[in-house]
């Protein structure tokens, strides 16, 4: 096995991300509007079950992990995602293997009862209780940098939560059937600790677990970023690949997934 120190990835775990993720959080504004293209043929690809293609994970909203500790309604047990997608991840868990190291998945697909829940609902209460000062417009501001708009009924495919297009997860790495790699946060810690690029601001001053934290988070952006996929850049676990912010963030003309065709309810 080999050890992080060496081989071709300890040179991404060296690989600034300032820059990149600065410009991706200047291009995701408004991501909702980017055109998609209803027409491609793509758009039909399927959804699969990623256990089934050797992607480990659990979904948190449905075995209610931290920072909920309680399953949420109308969470799903399953972990959904695009085939090509699923694809992609594999070829990234390829690299990962010479390490001892796996992908691990919070959430792909999710149900817009669960989209409506946290946005409507579960975040604004959160930042007023935080921040009893704060306006609706700075409570709805914070909330749309972790949270896309649901829908009140079917979903508009020209403008889908990134997660009902079966085209976003959430993920992180960790030791192959064991512990998470350290990346300074928990998954839908929505703070500013979890923008992707928190720990390159002052790394002279970082603490060496931070540093730890750094290079993880690093690693996992620059694996998925030449597998394909966009960054989120106020969440370090969101990737996505022909989404809506992902074509926004790739300066692609549109997005090629839209409502995802057959997933439970839809």
């Amino acid at each position: 096995m080999m050890y992080l120190t060496e081989g071709p990835l300890a040179a991404l775990r060296d690989r600034p991300l300032a820059t990149p993720v600065a410009a991706a959080a200047r291009l995701r504004a408004g991501y909702r509007d980017h055109a998609v293209d209803l027409s491609d043929p793509r758009g039909a690809d399927p959804m699969v079950e990623l256990r089934d293609h050797g992607i480990a994970g659990a979904n948190a909203y449905f075995t209610g992990v931290a920072p909920y500790h309680a399953p949420v309604d109308g969470a799903v047990p399953d972990l959904l995602l695009r085939a090509p997608l699923a694809a992609r991840l594999a070829g990234v868990n390829a690299r990962l293997d010479p390490y001892g190291l796996e992908l691990w998945v919070f959430d792909a697909w999710r149900p817009i009862a669960v989209q409506n829940r946290f946005h409507d609902h579960w975040m604004p209460a959160r930042l007023r209780a935080l921040h009893p000062d704060w306006s609706a417009a700075e409570v709805a501001a914070q909330t749309e940098k972790y949270w896309a708009r649901g829908a009140d009924g079917p979903v508009d495919p020209l403008s889908p939560p990134p997660h009902a297009t079966g085209a976003a997860v959430d993920l992180t790495i960790r030791q192959k059937g064991g512990a998470e790699l350290f990346m300074g946060t928990i998954f839908d810690d929505v703070s500013d600790a979890s923008n992707t690029d928190a720990l390159e601001t002052e790394p002279e001053g970082l603490a060496f677990s931070l540093r730890e934290a750094r290079a993880n988070r690093r690693l996992l952006y620059w694996l998925m970023e030449e597998a394909g996929f966009a960054n989120n850049p106020t969440e370090w676990w969101h990737f996505s690949l022909g989404d809506q912010m992902w074509a926004r963030i790739t300066r692609a003309e549109a997005a090629f997934y839209s409502v995802a065709p057959d997933a439970p309810g839809s």
